[in-house]
């Protein structure tokens, strides 16, 4: 149970204090802090946040002060209020994006050359959001997406992987070198222009790097947390095209032979 509290965003005390009150109906808080083993500023902290979460109430009997557990449908209210808040706060973030766009557009804006992320969620941001400026970049050059790529990143950015494969022009080409691993046999074929060259057993790629116009990318996903360099740079890009488009050819000539 306590795991399921979790899981909806409370913390390990939030989640324990919350379901002894559940299951004494109200306790006083030096009852609570004992048996939850924690200082007794600390669960008066926590309590005092459940009861700005509408999960916990307080009642006062002479000198004693009781806590007691709300209902439990308290929490779908509670939700409801954080759809709403995320609801407000989105038409506010769209409305913001609007007005600081421009300034991004300015002659005075310069873009850095190599960018940095770092952590799952940020890898997965930064390649929804560089995506319109690679299939650009592409387009400029000679409309493929060259490199050697991880299998693991396949499998854990799958969701970003099908959109692009949504977005991309048509008449583009991805053309990867990858290990030889079930989850690229069960996309061969399955994806219009994309031809992944499985490398000989026993080797193996532990990290990714993709080149596409004058951009070169460089992911990890062996490691936690995943990180991601982003370098724009034709003139490194223009070479990395060129060794990848040659290891291609003599790959893919060695399979045919």
């Amino acid at each position: 149970m306590e795991q399921t509290f979790k899981q909806l965003g409370f913390t390990t005390n939030e989640a324990s204090l919350y379901v002894m009150l559940a299951e004494t109906g109200k306790s006083t808080i030096q009852l609570l802090a004992r048996r939850a083993k924690l200082p007794r500023t600390t669960a008066y902290s926590v309590l005092e946040g459940l009861a700005q979460k509408g999960l916990v109430s307080e009642e006062k009997r002479g000198a004693s002060r009781f806590f007691v557990a709300n209902q439990p449908e308290t929490l779908l209210r509670m939700i409801k209020r954080e759809r709403e808040e995320l609801t407000k706060k989105e038409k506010i973030a769209q409305l913001f994006v609007e007005e600081l766009r421009p300034l991004f557009k300015s002659k005075y804006f310069s873009v850095p050359k190599i960018q940095f992320f770092e952590g799952r969620e940020a890898v997965e941001e930064m390649l929804y959001d560089f995506t319109p400026r690679w299939i650009e970049s592409m387009k400029a050059a000679d409309n493929s997406w060259w490199g050697y790529q991880d299998h693991t990143f396949v499998e854990q950015y799958r969701g970003w992987l099908e959109y692009y494969w949504t977005v991309k022009p048509p008449q583009s080409q991805i053309q990867l070198i990858s290990n030889d691993a079930p989850i690229e046999k069960e996309l061969k074929g399955k994806v219009a222009g994309r031809r992944i060259l499985p490398i000989p057993l026993g080797f193996d790629f532990s990290s990714t790097i993709w080149v596409t116009g004058e951009y070169l990318i460089l992911v990890m996903t062996r490691n936690e947390p995943n990180y991601s360099f982003v370098i724009k740079d034709a003139v490194f890009a223009e070479n990395m095209r060129l060794v990848f488009q040659l290891l291609w050819g003599m790959i893919d000539k060695g399979k045919k032979a």
